[in-house]
């Protein structure tokens, strides 16, 4: 019996070992201020499992909370280093040897799966793109930070991981061993977001947004609300924009000099340079990208620079996925270009013949036998009969895009 219970034992003791050891190499960093203590408390709980360890900036705490005196947490004071806001956020990057930096806010509630997901999302990409889940797609031409963009609020439903121009740092990961990002590089404070996307712009590095169900992140509820009649006022940190409904040029004329844009070009640029997105990339992908083309009015694409972007997404799906339907593989050059083009708003007699027959060769081989981008254009087309965009309410938010370990980039 006592045998037994030794066996019993060093089990579940290997069992929990091996649980830390699988921990994601993640260090997280967040800013907080006092009137934000309760939630910030929320946060810290749901984040410490996630990740290995967690950086707190606190902006005129009087003392430290008891909460976050723990073995993983990590603490900067402004009684120590000045009052950096949201900049806090970047303030441990050289004070971790972790692999992936993540940024978060302290009045988001994140799910037991942040992390992981996040994680899954940007290792697909590979290590020169940077994935959030808060985002934005901006016109030709910036002119003011918070209005005539296109806005992923964390709240709110994405379809498919797609490029975007800036993420909000209250949602962010990224891969430090490229990025190498510089505390100095994160500059005035209250501008997090904008430091971050010129950092990625002048690295040409590529930021992401990722999909999720509705309110897979929501707000978490705090005093300091903002009055109901101001756009977005939920987005975080509202004293910042509410700043930036003020005066933002500052934000914009540092976005402009960076050179950051929005552009059918941008968007499928920053897809070819991921040999998976290329390989995921479907019509799926095509219609939310056309909706933010013409929200912007975004110029049509040349036609050199078209034939340079269907030939890349040809090669990246000819060379990178396997046992492929030759009837599918004799058409891939054909699709790339229908995408290219559809994306540019500009559709021929010739491809609306080729949607035929793309449609038919699907039905021929048959869904099973698909590979994932032309799985999601099964459903798109609705060959299946169903609801192109549809999606099951009754799944909670936090089941959206089952856990695998090779995360499929659209829902």
């Amino acid at each position: 019996m006592l045998n037994l219970a030794r066996k019993l034992k060093r089990r579940l003791l290997g069992g929990a070992t091996a649980k830390r050891a699988s921990t994601p190499d993640v260090f997280v960093g967040l800013a907080s201020i006092p009137s934000r203590v309760e939630s910030l408390k929320q946060v810290i709980e749901g984040m410490l499992p996630q990740v290995k360890g967690i950086g707190v900036y606190l902006n005129n705490y009087e003392e430290v909370p008891a909460f976050l005196k723990h073995p993983k947490i990590q603490i900067a004071r402004s009684q120590d280093h000045g009052d950096v806001r949201d900049n806090g956020k970047f303030f441990f990057l050289d004070k971790t040897n972790c692999a992936k930096y993540a940024t978060i806010d302290d009045d988001i509630a994140y799910p037991s799966n942040y992390i992981e997901r996040l994680l899954n999302f940007q290792q697909a990409l590979g290590g020169t793109h940077a994935v959030g889940v808060h985002a934005v797609a901006y016109g030709r031409k910036i002119e003011k930070l918070l209005k005539g963009r296109y806005l992923w609020h964390f709240k709110e439903e994405n379809n498919c991981l797609l490029p975007c121009n800036m993420v909000g740092t209250g949602t962010l990961l990224f891969d430090q061993r490229y990025f190498k990002l510089d505390y100095s590089e994160i500059g005035t404070p209250g501008m997090a977001d904008v430091w971050f996307a010129v950092a990625a712009k002048k690295r040409g590095f590529t930021l992401w947004v990722a999909p999720r169900k509705r309110n897979w992140l929501q707000p978490i509820a705090i005093e300091e609300s903002e009055p109901e009649e101001l756009d977005e006022a939920e987005e975080p940190v509202k004293n910042l924009y509410t700043e930036g409904l003020r005066d933002d040029s500052i934000q914009v004329d540092a976005l402009n000099a960076a050179g950051i844009t929005g552009s059918t070009h941008q968007f499928l640029e920053s897809i070819v340079r991921s040999p998976r997105a290329a390989r995921e990339f479907s019509l799926q992908h095509v219609a939310e990208l056309r909706k933010i083309a013409e929200k912007h009015g975004y110029k049509i694409l040349k036609h050199r620079e078209a034939r340079l972007y269907d030939y890349a997404l040809t090669v990246h799906k000819r060379e990178g996925l396997k046992n492929i339907d030759a009837r599918i593989v004799e058409l891939l050059e054909g699709y790339s270009e229908y995408q290219v083009r559809a994306l540019s708003g500009v559709l021929y007699d010739k491809d609306f013949e080729f949607e035929a027959l793309y449609k038919q060769t699907l039905l021929d081989v048959g869904f099973e036998n698909l590979p994932k981008f032309a799985q999601v254009d099964f459903k798109i087309l609705r060959l299946d009969g169903d609801s192109a965009m549809s999606h099951d309410e009754s799944q909670p938010a936090e089941d959206a895009e089952a856990e695998a370990s090779e995360p499929e980039l659209a829902n």
